[in-house]
């Protein structure tokens, strides 16, 4: 008889240990499952290929007109709130060059417009000049490729 109530009663210590041990637990898995989706924004997301022997020329060019034009725009606030954009290092890439537009909304989108590096200098240069630019380094651009995409903000 002793045995079975020392065994009744070492089994409610691991069962109020089980207890114990749950609600502690159970709260954090809650809030995880709970927790809210990160901040979202637009993003255009433009991918140029350059002809074999031009990437080079066009980092340049893109640094010396375009990118005070993308300055210029985000400083505005119009439409860009950020800019970013990316190198490849290996030359077997598909793509040379990411440009990533950071938008306000999605709402600018609602039309089909040019790609927005090229919407930016246009605006800069006025159109003869960005014309006579765009035929220089458009020889050296053999795909741009413009996506949409959502940007999410992790902290």
């Amino acid at each position: 008889m002793v045995n079975k109530s020392a065994s009744r009663s070492n089994r409610f210590m691991v069962l109020g240990l089980f207890v114990l041990c749950s609600a502690l637990i159970i709260p954090g898995t809650f809030t995880a499952q709970t927790s809210q989706t990160p901040a979202s924004s637009a993003v255009i997301m433009v991918e140029i290929q350059c002809k074999p022997g031009t990437a080079d020329l066009w980092r340049e060019s893109f640094e010396k007109e375009t990118l005070p034009a993308i300055r210029e725009a985000i400083q505005k606030g119009d439409v860009f709130t950020n800019f970013t954009y990316l190198e490849a290092p290996l030359p077997v890439q598909d793509i040379d060059f990411v440009l990533l537009f950071e938008l306000k909304s999605f709402a600018s989108l609602d039309t089909r417009r040019i790609p927005p590096h090229y919407e930016v200098l246009l605006r800069r240069l006025g159109p003869e000049r960005f014309a006579a630019l765009e035929k220089e380094t458009g020889n050296w651009e053999k795909t741009v490729r413009v996506s949409v995409m959502r940007s999410y903000n992790v902290k």
